[in-house]
């Protein structure tokens, strides 16, 4: 996480020295939020479950409109691969996840707590007046602390480890204990309004104080973010005892705790060496039989393309795990993977989450993986039809290829305007504007004028354009 820090470091260098004595504004910490998620893009790996990212980002709405009056941001969560027990969010409503700390919460309610904790670190605006703090400060250093980030991975850290300015600044930045205290205020009220567990947050908090791995950098104790002195725990837990939140199950997005130890398995097989993980799973079913170890182990052999593995593993899990339509997912996502195409297709047009909890992951996971079928299987129609209603989920951008084979289909339809701008979208997300500035120029040479794409894919191409004109400055 150490290129985190650096990257806002960085970022300071972009931001209009009028605003050098003031608050940043609402439009500064949104521009900086956006870069930082471009760079955490490049540098660090985003996990694209589509599913997972809609669960994650379905616990955030659902605390913000419960639990929050008003903010100027729209909160976005992600979720990074990275081993700590970690979580930080960044000026604009912008919240990063560790795969981490799925090891650790148990239940949704502990999820939610530490995505409350987050929040109200950016609803009180903790990190952009630390930004301003370093902006006053900020001399000739700040221009190593930017070439450390250019050279990148060890190296940086040894320039960063030897440049006293530099690491001052650094130090800057990370959460003052008032900062803490005031998130833990904030963060309960959004938690306990929204009608969560007002328990979890002290009980997640104090696995957090027993890992005491909660730090931006482990090799910086100075950066450590999140302290937890026994005082704080006492304070949550006094805060929770004298709380009057009913205690019913309807809050949570999924009722079935079956549902969330399944996404923790999936975010462990996609997040973690599939090799390791694999060798190790084995070794403790050797030790003892578990269902969950068997699903993971499964998924992990699907992540790493071992089919017939995974399709063993997995029914000798189901066996042993209570029956829900949900694990029909996974048998469907398996069968396309193995390119059984029909077979995938006709399982997921059987399936029907509509009265299911959560509703909205399962139905966007099984629409998008049928959309595909569509497009393998030669349905064009239908697969445009799906593509297009799937278009304007809330979470879609957030998968990494859903434009890309979005773009595909167009093309096999015969339609190379939209066909471009899709590619256009797919390499934006990846942070490869000069490519999608290409497919944007592309679908105008075959979109109709006045047309709401046309119109889109202009405005893309005079942002784009205006990038590459301050790279050659």
């Amino acid at each position: 996480m150490k290129k985190f820090f650096l990257l806002l470091l960085s970022l300071l260098l972009i931001l209009p020295q009028s605003s050098l004595f003031a608050l940043l504004s609402l439009e500064e910490e949104e521009k900086i939020g956006r870069e930082v998620l471009q760079e955490v893009s490049k540098n660090i790996e985003i996990l694209r479950d589509i599913e997972a990212i809609a669960y994650v980002n379905q616990i955030g709405d659902l605390l913000f409109k419960k639990g929050i009056s008003f903010t100027p941001f729209r909160f976005r969560f992600y979720l990074i691969r990275e081993k700590t027990f970690n979580a930080f969010s960044v000026p604009g409503g912008y919240i990063f996840l560790n795969s981490g700390l799925f090891d650790y919460v148990q239940s949704e309610d502990e999820l939610a707590a530490i995505i409350a904790h987050e929040m109200a670190h950016n609803l009180a605006r903790h990190v952009a007046k630390r930004i301003e703090t370093v902006k006053k400060m900020q001399i000739a250093t700040t221009a190593a602390t930017l070439a450390a980030i250019l050279l990148g991975g060890g190296q940086a850290g040894q320039i960063v480890g030897v440049t006293g300015t530099a690491l001052a600044q650094t130090r800057l930045l990370a959460y003052s204990r008032q900062d803490e205290e005031e998130a833990d205020r904030l963060g309960f009220e959004v938690l306990s309004k929204t009608g969560y567990n007002p328990q979890a947050m002290s009980r997640i908090f104090e696995k957090l104080s027993r890992e005491s791995s909660f730090a931006i950098e482990l090799s910086y104790p100075y950066l450590l973010t999140h302290p937890l002195p026994q005082e704080r725990l006492n304070y949550l837990q006094i805060l929770a005892e004298k709380a009057k939140v009913p205690m019913q199950d309807r809050y949570l997005l999924s009722k079935d705790p079956i549902y969330f130890q399944r996404i923790k398995a999936k975010i462990k097989a996609i997040s973690e060496d599939s090799s390791d993980l694999i060798l190790s799973l084995r070794l403790q079913l050797r030790e003892k039989e578990d269902p969950w170890l068997r699903y993971t182990l499964a998924m992990s052999l699907l992540q790493a393309r071992f089919f017939t593995e995974a399709e063993a593993e997995l029914q000798k899990a189901l066996t042993q795990l209570p029956e829900r339509d949900y694990f029909y997912l996974d048998i469907a996502e398996l069968q396309f993977l193995k390119g059984n195409y029909t077979y995938a297709q006709r399982l997921l047009q059987s399936l029907n989450f509509d009265k299911a909890t959560p509703k909205e992951p399962l139905e966007l996971k099984r629409k998008t993986l049928l959309a595909r079928t569509y497009l393998e299987t030669g349905l064009l129609r239908e697969g445009y039809a799906l593509f297009k209603d799937l278009e304007e989920e809330k979470y879609i951008e957030q998968d990494p290829y859903f434009f890309y084979f979005f773009g595909i289909l167009c093309s096999r339809f015969d339609l190379p305007g939209e066909s471009h701008y899709y590619f256009g979208r797919h390499y934006e997300n990846r942070g490869d504007f000069k490519t999608a500035l290409f497919h944007y120029k592309r679908a105008l040479s075959f979109l109709s004028k006045n047309t709401k794409m046309y119109e889109e894919a202009e405005k893309k191409i005079k942002l784009y354009e205006k990038k590459e004109d301050k790279k050659r400055l």
